[in-house]
């Protein structure tokens, strides 16, 4: 696994450069993205195109066809064909989750991966964001779940830094606590 998070950010590095220069970097990640929600709905044409017997010129031009029937720019089609030519299709949720960082960096924003019991609602999730932002000093993206095995309250994670406010959480504190005495 480690060796596939390798070559995607080597891959998906190529790919933020040249859009960089083209001046297309968000928009390439999001063809990039729509693509692979694409091919995730169609895995069959992803297995027929993983196969180690189908020759990679036939590789790169089937994937050129799926990118150009989903409406992608020529930057992310000829990318597409070059990572299924090489027989790296495999890879493409990495590269989509690598670029997607290198885009966020450039950008000087940072994800947050919040679960929470209940959906938040538009202004709970701007005030979430607004005080992760005062903390981190960056801009934040909430990426939201639905945790029905969560009590009450949220966890949010942005990088390394872990937010517990569930009721989890507190239960497992208070425990601690009285466990210590």
């Amino acid at each position: 696994m480690r060796a596939q998070e390798g070559t995607a950010r080597r891959y998906a590095k190529a790919l933020h450069s040249a859009a960089a220069e083209a001046g297309a970097g968000e928009a390439a990640g999001r063809e990039l993205a729509g693509l692979f929600e694409i091919l995730q709905a169609n895995r069959q044409a992803v297995d027929v195109l993983a196969r180690p017997w189908i020759k990679p010129g036939d590789r790169r031009a089937a994937a050129l066809t799926l990118a150009q029937q989903a409406g992608c720019g020529k930057l992310v089609q000829d990318f597409v064909a070059l990572v299924a030519e090489r027989g790296r299709l495999d890879h493409l949720a990495a590269i989509v989750a690598a670029f997607q960082d290198l885009t966020d960096a450039a950008l000087g924003r940072v994800r947050a991966q919040v679960r929470t019991a209940v959906a938040l609602t538009d202004p709970e999730k701007d005030q979430l964001a607004r005080r992760l932002q005062a903390e981190l000093g960056k801009q934040i993206i909430i990426e939201e779940t639905v945790d029905t095995n969560l009590l009450g309250g949220f966890v949010a994670r942005v990088g390394s830094l872990i937010l517990d406010g569930s009721l989890d959480g507190q239960l497992a504190r208070m425990r601690e606590r009285l466990v210590r005495g």
